[in-house]
């Protein structure tokens, strides 16, 4: 029996969990609003008013606790200077559960977790835009790297000399002899 045992295992490893519960928590703080099932909304809002508590205390220490679950610093720095300050006279409380009915596929419960004080459209977009940014930015780049002279001027010798040997081994070739044409002609 589980006399005593506060963890919602959510059918999941440890590891599957933590990293579960960290993808949610970074969706919650990006959108302000996440849609999932009442279980792991119930855990993820444990996790999330906690990382709100280290929030509003905005120090190198509680920087580097929220950093354990959200592995971002740019989601850190809008942790802490933007969704904390806003819960600054509130001691608890800082997210909602709305049950909205379940789910068509296997019948779960899905509720709509979201922050009580909650930004406007164009800040929210700003800062997913922001935040992923990073990802749009590897992908575009894929520039070659840039070559030095004397690379530059070792690869120019090496396409000339390959020229050249073409050029050469087509003179060197030898020339059919009128014999040979004759004997060609007779084996037809």
């Amino acid at each position: 029996m589980r006399h005593g045992k506060r963890v919602k295992k959510l059918g999941r490893t440890k590891e599957h969990r933590r990293a579960l519960m960290k993808n949610l928590c970074r969706s919650l703080f990006i959108f302000e609003k996440i849609r999932t099932t009442l279980p792991k909304a119930k855990a993820t809002r444990q996790v999330a008013e906690r990382l709100i508590e280290f929030a509003k205390r905005n120090d190198l220490a509680a920087r580097r606790q929220i950093y354990r679950y959200v592995p971002d610093h740019k989601l850190v720095k809008i942790i802490c200077e933007e969704i904390g300050p806003k819960f600054a006279d509130r001691t608890g409380g800082y997210t909602r559960i709305y049950r909205i009915g379940p789910r068509l596929g296997d019948g779960a419960e899905m509720v709509l977790l979201e922050l009580v004080e909650q930004s406007d459209a164009g800040t929210i977009s700003q800062r997913r835009k922001l935040v992923e940014r990073r990802h749009l930015v590897e992908t575009k780049k894929e520039k070659k790297p840039k070559e030095r002279p004397k690379e530059k001027k070792a690869k120019e010798k090496k396409a000339k000399t390959k020229q050249e040997k073409k050029k050469e081994e087509k003179k060197a070739k030898p020339k059919k002899s009128a014999s040979a044409k004759k004997t060609k002609k007779k084996s037809k």
